[in-house]
C-alpha cells in the first residue's frame, strides 16, 4: 500500500523537475518540523506525508539511487511515522518505518546499491524499528528482519 499525499497535478508536476522537487522537499520538512515542534499534528502529517512521497519518487526516478535521495526518504519517512506514533496510529507509524527498512534493503540487494555506504542508514533504520516493535511488546516479531539486514550488509561490504 503506497500512501498518497500529493495531488496528481502535484505529482505530474515535480516528475518534471528534479531540481524543483528537491527545493519542495525542502520547504515541506521544515515546514513539517515546525508544526511537529508545535504538536500540530494535522499540519504535520500533511507537510511530513508530501515530502515522503515526494522523496519516494526521487528514489525511484533515479537510475542510480544516490545517497542524497536515500537519506531524504528515510529522514521524512522516520519524521512521518513519528507523527503517526504521536497520532496515536501505530499501525501507519508501522508501515512507514517499514517501508522505509524495506526500501533500504531494496537498495542493498540491487547491484546499483552495493557499492553504497548504506551501514549507518541500516543502523538507524533497525533501531527504529526495534524501539517500535519493543513498545509494542513485539521485540520477537523483528528476528528475521534483523538477520536479513545483516545478512546483506555483510555481502555488500565484501
Amino acid at each position: 500500500m503506497a500512501m498518497q499525499f500529493l495531488c496528481s497535478a502535484h505529482r505530474q508536476q515535480l516528475k518534471r523537475s528534479k531540481i524543483v522537487a528537491e527545493h519542495r522537499w525542502d520547504e515541506w520538512m521544515e515546514a513539517g518540523r515546525e508544526a511537529f515542534a508545535q504538536k500540530d499534528w494535522q499540519a504535520a502529517l500533511k507537510y511530513l506525508g508530501c515530502s515522503f512521497e515526494l522523496s519516494e519518487m526521487l528514489l525511484n526516478n533515479d537510475h542510480y539511487p544516490t545517497l542524497s535521495n536515500i537519506d531524504r526518504y528515510m529522514v521524512s519517512g522516520h519524521f512521518l511515522a513519528e507523527c503517526f506514533g504521536r497520532c496515536r496510529d501505530s499501525c501507519l507509524q508501522r508501515h512507514c518505518l517499514l517501508a522505509v527498512h524495506h526500501h533500504l534493503l531494496k537498495v542493498l540487494r540491487s547491484p546499483q546499491g552495493r557499492g553504497l555506504s548504506l551501514h549507518r542508514n541500516v543502523e538507524i533504520s533497525l533501531q527504529m524499528l526495534s524501539r517500535h516493535y519493543e513498545a509494542a511488546g513485539e521485540e520477537e516479531m523483528l528476528q528475521a528482519c534483523y538477520q536479513e539486514s545483516m545478512r546483506l550488509l555483510k555481502r555488500s561490504c565484501h
